[in-house]
């Protein structure tokens, strides 16, 4: 890149040095580290896997669920039950999901404890969790529902009828036996056991009366809840079955008011992180005269890969859409909706990342200007990748040991209470199970990574910085806790007692594992992380089902885990084989007279090697990569004080690596030295790429200077639009 003085300008602005906030604070640059601290890193991970391994089960408890029974077993029974009740569901479509009663489920454990609400389940056979079995014909309102517990047992039944259907008009009596023969009969209820609590009657518009019943539990005594049971006679038809643990009302309003509080806490952290990335970016903007580096193309390889496992894995669900169809809807546009929303969410996902990725990447560069906080850019990329893959492998197993230990103190130590689910998931009824593992570990990894390590640190530390004189651990610090207590809470949605329990594992995390991690080595390290410790919580189950197909796309997840880490591992391996030299990093150097041949040969006009060299007020460095120059910045000191730099190349093989920031620091510490205190350099308006490379590098706009006659307008071709388009999105 040339800078040099510009000749004849229809606009040009003279840029003054004001010390990127980097360099006004002492800060540690960013240093490779040692094979010792990656050993340690290593080892620590080693040790959180085996922690998270050993204590998983007793941190989070699953429900004691015999799912010995397969789909395609429990949609057999389903059907055959309602058949031989006489329904015929031939020509009607089939949609099978899992679930549960979680107001039953939290009630339980909130009075029992998990233990005994396991035992309790196991033992009493409680409907807390079960299948969903639906089937319907679209615009049609007669549908039949079944909802087997995982041993096959029928725990509820619905017949949903048109008001006006015609059917008998049995007295309150007559539909009463009907109601306890089915019960005791068919599902084998012992009725002396249980109370009628009410019964009720409703004629309908078609001459059919339909008559509900319900029976309590005399001798069930759990808290103020009630064991239920209730039927209902649809004409001389049983159409509704129902078992279930009615929650006390009161217990239900609270659990709600306090979701509400953490939903209302979770919202205004969501709204600050917002409001902070929004005015630090407006600021940086002003500071920066709206001058912005345009290039979105390197987001775009992480922002179409997230994309691209947002769009399969919402087909791979689509099969299970059928569940919320409602009979009212077009059939046709349902799945023309669905399919739109995929698309839609496919697009969200890429557009927010990229979006992220370039709004993160510009604060951060008015933090760190010589370095590429994402992933860095120095020496072989795959080997980078690997080794940054390779530490977040290992935070990532951090994260689960520190977790578990988390919840075994935060449970059985302070009184604190997760509640437990089924390993099982829907994703299990999908054709490729994993899918679903690798969206909920990429999505929120990319999109929380990028808003709260890369944008919200580098926000947080610019600001700090620039605008309080607090010192620099406390800068630091800062950096670490505000955005990462704005991503604790912003999850207190998940069901925790006391409700801010999430917020505080989430904000340790943040400060002393993942922030920590990024400020010494990169996002892809928390990014890898970030994927590994969730994705691996999808694929636990699916390598514990003994299913040989969901082992199978287990250890797909577990692969993906590894993929970033393969190739550059393997270049490593091959180049060690070879016996090959490890690549030798370029130089920065000063010039001396036996560089002038080469300077003259590198594509920079207007500068006199020979005479510039010779100057003692200039100051002229090489960039120097094995015997050859691939880049040179040069500069002076006039009247005194005022230095101007003349000249910053660097070779178009060795851009984008920040070679050039790199040179362009050293060259201004070497003119301070010979006594600049301002230094200077002419930009041409319509170099766009030096105007953003030099307030990328911290410095400001001193002047703008104008010229008359201006030069007359010229018309671009379509193809100069076209090169201005793709030279404006960096492709």
């Amino acid at each position: 890149m040339t800078m040099p003085h510009v000749h004849n300008p229809a606009e040009a602005g003279e840029l003054n040095t004001s010390p990127p906030a980097e360099e006004r604070r002492p800060t540690a640059r960013l240093r490779p580290p040692s094979w010792r601290l990656e050993l340690l890193i290593t080892l620590l991970g080693l040790l959180g896997l085996g922690l998270f391994l050993a204590f998983y089960d007793r941190a989070f408890p699953s429900a004691a669920l015999d799912l010995a029974l397969s789909r395609a077993e429990i949609a057999q029974r389903a059907q055959a039950y309602l058949e031989s009740q006489g329904h015929e569901l031939d020509g009607y479509e089939f949609v099978l999901t899992f679930g549960g009663d979680s107001w039953a489920s939290y009630y339980l454990q909130r009075t029992l404890g998990i233990a005994e609400t396991n035992r309790l389940i196991r033992e009493a056979r409680l409907p807390i969790w079960y299948w969903r079995a639906r089937w319907f014909r679209p615009l049609q309102k007669e549908e039949f529902r079944a909802y087997p517990a995982p041993d096959g047992e029928l725990t509820g039944l619905s017949h949903i009828l048109l008001e006006d259907a015609p059917g008998a008009s049995l007295s309150q009596e007559q539909a009463r036996a009907l109601a306890t023969d089915y019960l005791s009969q068919d599902r084998g209820w012992a009725l002396e056991e249980w109370e009628e609590v009410s019964a009720s009657s409703q004629d309908r518009p078609g001459g059919r009366t339909d008559h509900t019943f319900e029976w309590k539990r005399s001798d069930w005594d759990v808290g103020e809840s009630e064991l239920r049971l209730a039927v209902r006679v649809q004409g001389d038809r049983i159409g509704y079955y129902n078992y279930w643990l009615k929650v006390p009302e009161k217990f239900q309003r609270d659990f709600v008011e306090q979701r509400h509080v953490a939903s209302f806490i979770s919202g205004v952290s969501l709204m600050l992180s917002v409001a902070t990335l929004g005015v630090t970016l407006l600021i940086g903007l002003w500071k920066a005269k709206w001058q912005v580096s345009p290039s979105l193309s390197t987001a775009a390889r992480l922002a179409l890969a997230v994309g691209a496992v947002a769009l399969l894995a919402g087909v791979n669900e689509l099969g299970l859409a059928k569940a919320g169809y409602s009979t009212t809807a077009d059939y046709t546009l349902f799945w023309v909706s669905q399919g739109t929303s995929i698309l839609v969410w496919t697009l969200f996902n890429v557009v927010l990342v990229s979006v992220l990725w370039y709004v993160g990447q510009w604060l951060s560069k008015r933090v760190w200007p010589r370095q590429d906080r994402i992933l860095s850019r120095r020496g072989d990329r795959w080997r980078r990748l690997a080794r940054s893959s390779w530490r977040g492998l290992m935070l990532g197993f951090m994260m689960g040991g520190y977790v578990v230990l988390f919840y075994l103190a935060a449970t059985q130590l302070l009184g604190g209470w997760k509640p437990m689910g089924p390993e099982y998931s829907n994703a299990y009824a999908t054709p490729l199970p994993f899918l679903s593992a690798l969206e909920s570990g990429l999505l929120p990894a990319t999109w929380e990574e990028l808003t709260f390590r890369l944008a919200l640190i580098s926000a947080v530390l610019w600001l700090t910085r620039s605008f309080t004189r607090l010192p620099e651990p406390a800068c630091r610090f800062l950096a670490l806790l505000i955005p990462g207590a704005l991503w604790g809470f912003g999850h207190l949605s998940y069901v925790r007692d006391p409700l801010y329990m999430r917020g505080v594992e989430l904000t340790l995390a943040a400060v002393l594992l993942e922030g920590l991690f990024f400020l010494r080595f990169d996002l892809t390290t928390t990014i890898v992380a970030h994927f590994v410790y969730n994705a691996g919580l999808g694929a636990l189950p699916l390598l514990r089902s003994g299913e040989p197909y969901f082992v199978a796309s287990g250890a797909v997840v577990v692969a993906a885990m590894l993929a970033p880490v393969i190739p550059g591992l393997a270049r490593e391996v091959r180049r060690r084989l070879r016996g090959e030299p490890g690549p030798a990093p370029p130089r920065i150097r000063s010039v001396s007279v036996r560089d002038v041949a080469s300077l003259q040969a590198l594509p920079v006009e207007g500068v006199e090697w020979d005479i510039l060299v010779h100057d003692p007020a200039a100051a002229v460095l090489c960039l120097q990569a094995g015997e050859e120059v691939v880049g040179v910045a040069a500069g002076r000191v006039a009247d005194g004080t005022r230095g101007q730099a003349s000249v910053v190349y660097v070779a178009p093989t060795w851009r984008r690596r920040y070679w050039g920031s790199e040179l362009v620091a050293e060259l201004r510490t070497r003119l301070e030295k010979k006594g600049a205190r301002t230094i200077e350099v002419q930009v041409n308006a319509d170099d766009k790429a030096g105007t953003g490379f030099w307030t990328d590098q911290g410095w400001d706009v001193a002047k703008m200077t104008f010229q008359w006659p201006p030069s007359p307008p010229v018309r671009p071709s379509w193809r100069d639009a076209v090169r201005r388009v793709r030279k404006w999105v960096g492709i």
